[in-house]
C-alpha cells in the first residue's frame, strides 16, 4: 500500500534548537557552526517548539542592536507570528501547501504530542522529488510511472502469485455532471482511501487514469484476490458524504492473474471490469484465462 510520501520520510531529524534565554549572538553561532539557515526555539523541558529564528530575523536583530539580547526579547520586538508546524504523519503535499500559502521556507515537524521531531524545507522536498514524482497529487496513490518500474521488476524476478485488479467508479461522469468536479474529486479521493484500507502494505495501488485504479496484489491466489476485491467493493459501497448524503458510490472490479506481462494482465483485468459493468455494475468479475 503506497500513498503520498509522509513528512517524516523527507524531514531532517534532530533539528538545531535553542531556548528563549539564548542570546541572538549565540543563535547566530549555532546556525553558523551547523551550517543551517534557522534555529528552532523550544521550551526548556518539554522540547515543544515555540518559534523559529531565521537569517532574516538575525538581520532585524542587528538593525535593532539586539545581538546580545535573549531570543525571547527579539520575538517580542519583531512581533513574530505564532509558529506554524506540521505533524510528521501528514503527507508532503500538505507541507508544500503551507509553504505556498504562508510564504515560509522552514517548517518544524512535531509528533502527536506536539514534541519537536524534525524540520522540513523546500530543499528537503526537492531532494525527495524522484520518489514524489511517482505520486498522484489528488489521491496520494502511485501514478502510472510506477508501472514501468514494476514491469521490469516482476519480469526480472520471474514473479508468481500476483493478481491485478482494475477498479472503476460506477457512473462517475454522472456524479461530476450532477454535483460538480470538486465533489467528484472528493469521491475519487475517498474511494482511493477505501482501497488503501483494504490492501496490504506491500501491495501497489495506482491511479491508472480518470476514475480508474489499478491494484497489484502480491503473494495471493485467485480466491484471496477475489476476497480482497469484494472487500474493496463493500468498503466503497459504505462510503457516505455529509454534503450529499443521497450519493451512493459503487465500483466495478475486474481481476486477472499476472502471467509474465503486467500490461497484458491489466488489459485482461480491464476487459473483466467492463464485463462487470455490462452485468449491472457494483460487482467483481474474474477474467477468462488466456488461451
Amino acid at each position: 500500500m503506497t500513498s503520498s510520501p509522509l513528512v517524516k520520510e523527507l524531514m531532517v531529524c534532530n533539528p538545531i534548537v535553542c531556548g528563549l534565554d539564548t542570546t541572538v549572538r549565540e543563535a547566530i553561532n549555532i546556525m553558523e557552526s551547523h551550517g543551517v539557515g534557522s534555529v528552532i526555539v523550544v521550551e526548556k523541558f518539554t522540547r515543544k517548539p515555540i518559534n523559529i529564528i531565521t537569517h532574516k530575523d538575525v538581520i532585524s536583530a542587528i538593525y535593532h542592536s539586539k545581538l546580545d539580547s535573549p531570543i525571547e526579547e527579539l520575538i517580542e520586538i519583531l512581533e513574530k507570528d505564532s509558529l506554524i508546524t506540521i505533524r510528521e504523519d501528514e503527507p508532503v503535499i500538505e507541507a508544500i501547501r503551507i509553504f505556498e500559502e504562508k510564504g515560509i521556507e522552514h517548517l518544524p515537524v512535531i509528533d502527536e504530542d506536539g514534541i519537536l521531531v524534525g524540520i522540513i524545507t523546500g530543499t528537503d522536498i526537492l531532494k525527495g522529488l524522484p520518489r514524489f514524482a511517482l505520486i498522484d497529487p489528488l489521491t496520494g496513490l502511485e501514478n502510472r510511472r510506477v508501472l514501468d518500474y514494476l514491469e521490469q521488476k516482476l519480469s526480472r524476478q520471474n514473479a508468481r502469485d500476483i493478481y491485478v485488479l482494475m477498479i472503476d467508479i460506477d457512473d462517475f461522469k454522472k456524479i461530476n455532471d450532477t454535483y460538480g468536479h470538486i465533489f467528484g474529486d472528493k469521491v475519487l479521493k475517498k474511494t482511493a482511501e477505501a482501497v488503501l484500507k483494504v490492501v496490504r502494505t506491500y501491495d501497489n495501488v495506482i491511479r491508472f487514469g480518470g476514475e480508474e485504479i489499478v491494484v497489484i496484489l502480491h503473494r495471493v491466489g485467485e480466491r484471496e484476490a477475489l476476497d480482497i476485491a469484494n472487500r474493496i467493493r463493500e468498503k466503497v459501497q459504505s462510503l457516505s458524504f455529509e454534503e450529499h448524503p443521497e450519493v451512493k458510490v459503487s465500483v466495478s472490479i475486474g481481476i486477472a492473474p499476472y502471467r509474465g506481462s503486467l500490461m497484458e494482465a491489466i488489459h485482461r483485468a480491464d476487459k473483466a471490469m467492463y464485463r462487470a459493468k455490462s452485468l449491472g455494475k457494483n460487482r467483481v468479475i474474474v477474467s477468462e484465462q488466456p488461451s
